[in-house]
């Protein structure tokens, strides 16, 4: 090989990420809808003056990311969002990242998610009784848990119940998907946890309710926000201890 010459793979990177982003584009602009199907990647090679093995790595880049789908003897074609597309990328992302500052950031979207609704549940007068007994429920439960793993289960349980209270498809698959990521980190925190900490948990769920009851959605957001923070912080001692 010469030496001045640059091996195929790495000089079509830049020209499949080229065609990748040109084609990401005309469908987040609109341009091509759900279910429109691409051109040939024939069509697409001429179109784009680039090699056929370009334009595969950047259908199979859009394939992966869940924007277009490929039928076999057909073509591909771009896809439907989906709740499901979100939430695996989401998954995805909290499980990746170990940056500092896109953990507080997802924490103080929780934050912002959670008191929302829990503001809408003290607020609501409908089916009101029926999540405030839920979560009362839940709370007894942890107050009987003996098994740290279960009241670990419980504690995520009790903040689901209120993203439940918005009847919001989107909000309760956010929710669930970042609980599903935190439920590592709570079960580790309630597993070296002192009995002293699980009262405090049991104590500030218990504020919230209160909250609910009395119909103060500032009171019951202001509950919730103080729980996350201390919870964040016993987590972040009990870390350190190890």
């Amino acid at each position: 090989m010469s030496k001045n010459r640059i091996p195929a793979a790495v000089s079509q990177a830049p020209l499949s990420e080229g065609v990748e982003r040109k084609l990401e584009g005309r469908i987040l602009s609109g341009q091509w809808l759900q279910g429109y199907k691409l051109p040939s990647e024939g069509k697409l090679c001429e179109e784009f003056g680039v090699s056929r093995t370009a334009v595969r790595e950047a259908l199979r880049e859009l394939r992966g990311r869940g924007i277009i789908e490929t039928v076999n003897g057909s073509g591909s074609y771009v896809s439907g969002g989906n709740l499901e597309m979100v939430s695996k990328a989401m998954t995805a992302y909290s499980s990746l990242t170990t940056d500092a500052k896109a953990t507080e950031d997802l924490m103080e979207f929780r934050v912002l998610m959670e008191g929302a609704a829990v503001g809408r549940l003290a607020r609501s007068r409908r089916n009101k009784a029926t999540r405030l007994q839920l979560l009362i429920d839940v709370l007894d439960q942890m107050h009987d848990a003996k098994d740290t793993a279960k009241f670990g289960k419980l504690d995520s349980k009790f903040h689901l119940v209120i993203l439940e209270t918005c009847n919001n498809a989107f909000i309760n698959m956010i929710g669930q998907t970042l609980h599903a990521q935190y439920q590592r980190y709570i079960a580790q925190a309630h597993i070296g946890a002192t009995e002293g900490m699980r009262q405090q948990t049991l104590s500030e769920h218990s504020a919230v309710v209160e909250a609910i009851k009395n119909s103060d959605a500032d009171a019951a957001r202001e509950a919730l926000e103080e729980h996350l923070s201390a919870a964040a912080e016993r987590t972040q001692i009990l870390r350190i201890k190890k």
